[in-house]
């Protein structure tokens, strides 16, 4: 077999996702018994506990396909943005739903833009549909720079992405600089704003793009259950899109592609809101201790509206190979200078700052 021309030639130019290490990966290094996973992005605390009664119920019904439309988990999120059923689609987390929309619209006539460092998945997408992009760098706050994506927009341009927070560094866009940005996108780019990681934003400033979201301006809203509500393991995602997007992801999206748990799992956890807010509050006060330490510590670092802290460091692998043997497991970014360090629970604060004394003290 020539295994050269056998697969889709694209595939030459794209490199696979890399997780971040599990915590048995790193225990032949650590030379602590105590580990502390926090280069996921992963909440710290499990399911909301209205979840986890609703997960456990659904057990004994698993030899039965999930709902294939996610009807109630639609009704649901289209009651809470004041939208259609019709404009909502559920995946297996906001990943899918990204692949999906670029699987729906890209082919190698296309190009996209978004800004970087930002999430991977903006660039794999778009060269898995053969379609060119361009990387604009983020600005000085670790924020998306419209001012240079706008600059970045072509003829040819079918999708802009906007992450906020942004991944890895944690920056927001602001509201007025949105309000500016979407009125000055030609009508044929389609503005995709990933919200992942929304609900741990505290500015009043930040973007609000569901105020010019009308059903027919091509503007896609993503958000996650994976992050501030705990279910990362169960996956699921969801976009607010015109009917149009909506039918065209359906075409190519896996039948039964959310889970029941998955399912019934996020139903139950838009109904609490206090565990959200508490959980949010803790956010605030973790990543508040990361901040002084790396203020003490002399090390420059994003102000961060997300659950996890960009910090600069002299050596980023380095730094992330020793930050390991103390049982911290962050995510590097050798090539950009930094680390993403993910906000976890009081101990894991503490082993951080630790660690960090230890390295730069």
């Amino acid at each position: 077999m020539n295994w050269h021309v056998f697969f889709n030639s694209q595939l030459k130019k794209v490199k696979p996702y890399e997780p971040g290490l599990r915590e048995e990966q790193v225990r032949a290094i650590a030379q602590t018994n105590s580990i502390h996973k926090l280069s996921s992005n992963e909440s710290p605390f499990p399911p909301f506990p209205r979840a986890i009664e609703a997960m456990t119920a659904c057990l004994p019904y698993l030899n039965e396909y999930s709902d294939g439309s996610v009807h109630e988990l639609k009704q649901a999120l289209a009651e809470k943005h004041g939208v259609e059923p019709s404009q909502i689609v559920v995946g297996n987390g906001v990943n899918e739903l990204l692949c999906l929309l670029a699987q729906s619209c890209l082919d190698e006539t296309s190009h996209v833009a978004y800004c970087w460092p930002s999430f991977v998945v903006y660039r794999m997408s778009a060269q898995i549909a053969g379609a060119t992009f361009d990387e604009v760098d983020i600005d000085a706050d670790g924020a998306y720079d419209l001012d240079g994506l706008r600059a970045a927009i072509r003829p040819h341009t079918k999708l802009v992405y906007l992450c906020s927070p942004n991944n890895p560094t944690g920056g927001i866009v602001k509201r007025e600089q949105f309000a500016a940005f979407i009125k000055a996108v030609p009508r044929h780019v389609c503005v995709v704003v990933d919200m992942a990681y929304a609900e741990y934003v505290e500015s009043p400033e930040h973007l609000d793009p569901m105020a010019f979201f009308d059903g027919k301006r091509p503007l896609v809203v993503f958000r996650s259950f994976s992050k501030i509500y705990g279910l990362a393991g169960v996956r699921c995602g969801y976009g607010i899109a015109p009917v149009p997007v909506v039918q065209a992801i359906d075409k190519v999206r896996e039948p039964f592609n959310v889970n029941t748990v998955a399912q019934v799992g996020a139903l139950a956890s838009l109904s609490d809101a206090g565990e959200l807010e508490r959980r949010r509050t803790e956010n605030s006060r973790q990543r508040a201790r990361l901040y002084k330490i790396f203020q003490r510590l002399n090390l420059r670092y994003y102000q961060s509206e997300a659950n996890f802290v960009w910090v600069f460091v002299p050596d980023a692998q380095l730094i992330f190979e020793e930050l390991l043997k103390r049982g911290i497991i962050v995510r590097p970014f050798a090539a950009a200078g930094g680390l993403r360090v993910g906000v976890g629970t009081p101990e894991a604060t503490l082993a951080t700052i630790e660690a960090f004394e230890h390295l730069f003290c």
